[in-house]
């Protein structure tokens, strides 16, 4: 299995479904995980109902699958349908737990806690209002990592919802798990602000 702690930046781009592009029918999406000198580690792609994507938008109930190369699943990513505040469980590719994300409710900020596997808040994550693209993640007051939506050029963004996030982890203060919680937090983020 791939270890993620050896990559502190990784860049999640979300593939371009043409039937949205055309048609506006929303598909299930699919990402690949890239280094930054551009080498596929990973690949991801969203497992959902028709009714959910069409009616429930981003609050739909969702399993997002991240699998490597030799398609063996790394981690899965759940949640249920949710009115204001989503929660994403993470379990590695064996089915054991490692994490999850919660959103908080928070004034002129977006706020979410990242826990381990035993529902400890090990770190929070904070969306700015006046910095719409980036979220930080801070363990005890200082920065450990973030994720970025990243600028695809106008085409990309004006006529899909087809997204780029970088994601940065201090990995000399966290572990591989924890790597890969910040992974899903990215498709999480994508899932709750960014589509259309």
């Amino acid at each position: 299995m791939i270890d993620l702690s050896q990559h502190p930046e990784l860049y999640v781009r979300q593939e371009i479904e043409h039937l949205e592009v055309f048609v506006g029918f929303e598909t299930q999406n699919r990402y690949s995980v890239r280094t930054p000198s551009g080498e596929q580690l990973l690949y991801a792609f969203e497992e959902s109902g028709l009714l959910g994507r069409s009616f429930l938008s981003s609050h739909r109930p969702l399993t997002i699958h991240v699998v490597d190369r030799d398609n063996t699943e790394v981690i899965s990513a759940s949640r249920s349908f949710f009115w204001f505040h989503s929660h994403l469980h993470v379990s590695d590719g064996t089915g054991q737990r490692i994490g999850s994300m919660q959103r908080r409710f928070s004034f002129l900020t977006r706020k979410f806690d990242l826990m381990d596997a035993t529902g400890s808040v090990v770190a929070e994550m904070r969306g700015p209002i006046f910095r719409p693209f980036t979220f930080m993640v801070y363990q005890q007051g200082q920065e450990i990592g973030r994720v970025t939506k990243q600028w695809s050029g106008l085409g990309r963004e004006a006529f899909t919802d087809a997204d780029t996030f970088k994601v940065e982890v201090d990995t000399s203060r966290t572990d591989k798990d924890f790597s890969l919680l910040m992974l899903a937090s990215a498709i999480s983020i994508d899932l709750d602000f960014f589509e259309k």
